[in-house]
């Protein structure tokens, strides 16, 4: 029976492999992953028929749209992407610049190998099949096993835009109370994400400014200068998760928050943080309704580019 514990483990469990992953590769640390006080998931459903928010993750030289009904976690070069109460996941991830030039396949092998290597952990591989993104050729596997004691079923595949960069992506279901949860719901994701996943040009990641700090002492100190990420009550709250999660302290200490109300102003309703780092209590306030300029606040740093766009 799946538990929400093994769930949330399985999920972690993806993100720290994809994470530690990009680290090896490109020759350097990984950033320390942040946990989130959040409320149990809801089992909300999945809608792959509107359009879903988007995020576009620098560290990692892509940019994704989400499906409606899934929730988003980014971290540095990684995103996870959970739905239908994390009985499906994706771990989405990217290296701009590996310290060894590696092959499609051997390093969708080592993706695999670090997924499937914790205890209780293996899989039977497909046969190497083709893929492509945006005209780049690479290499998937479709894969069945067990995930930390999971019955899982999925596909991986591997692109590489330029000798020393890749992007990658694994999507699988839990499939021990639902046998056909991948072959009726997951297949059909993992294409909707396929089809909406863009590999940003490396003109485009050479310019970018990595953690941009607002010159505005007041910056998301107080309600009438709310941090503005849009997306509205659709996908404004997925928007400030990215956001929140994207932020370190000033000397790379991790970030931990929680939702602590709504506070109306003369324009719009902001929502109030609190954010914890080290011994430090920040409040800080987010807009949801409206876009602008996206800085780290004066007094925090971040991992690396807010994947955070236009809406």
């Amino acid at each position: 029976m799946k538990t929400i514990k093994t769930t949330k483990l399985l999920a972690l469990s993806l993100l720290i492999s994809a994470l530690l992953l990009g680290a090896c590769q490109a020759g350097g640390t990984a950033e320390p992953v942040k946990t989130t006080p959040q409320a149990a998931p809801l089992a909300i459903p999945l809608d792959l028929e509107v359009k879903g928010t988007v995020f576009e993750v620098i560290q990692g030289g892509y940019s994704f749209e989400a499906p409606a009904g899934s929730d988003v976690s980014i971290s540095g070069s990684g995103a996870l992407i959970s739905a239908l109460d994390s009985s499906l996941l994706f771990s989405l991830n990217g290296i701009n610049a590996m310290s060894t030039e590696k092959s499609d396949e051997e390093i969708l092998e080592t993706l695999l190998e670090t997924l499937f290597s914790g205890k209780q952990s293996s899989y039977k591989q497909s046969e190497l099949m083709s893929s492509a993104v945006e005209g780049y050729e690479g290499a998937a596997y479709d894969f069945t096993g067990k995930f930390l004691g999971s019955q899982v079923e999925g596909r991986a595949l591997v692109i590489k835009p330029d000798a020393k960069r890749y992007v990658s992506m694994i999507g699988m279901a839990l499939v021990e109370e639902d046998p056909e949860l991948w072959k009726t719901t997951g297949k059909d994701a993992f294409n909707f994400l396929l089809g909406r996943y863009q590999i940003l040009p490396a003109d485009r990641l050479a310019i970018a400014d990595l953690c941009p700090i607002s010159p505005n002492a007041d910056y998301g100190m107080s309600p009438d200068n709310a941090v503005k990420v849009g997306g509205g009550l659709l996908s404004g709250p997925l928007r400030e998760r990215a956001y929140l999660d994207n932020l370190l302290g000033s000397t790379g200490e991790p970030v931990t928050y929680v939702w602590a109300r709504s506070v109306e102003t003369p324009d719009s309703i902001v929502d109030e943080y609190t954010l914890t780092v080290g011994k430090e209590t920040i409040t800080l306030y987010l807009d949801q309704y409206a876009f602008g300029v996206i800085n780290a606040p004066r007094g925090l740093g971040c991992m690396g580019a807010f994947p955070i766009s236009e809406p």
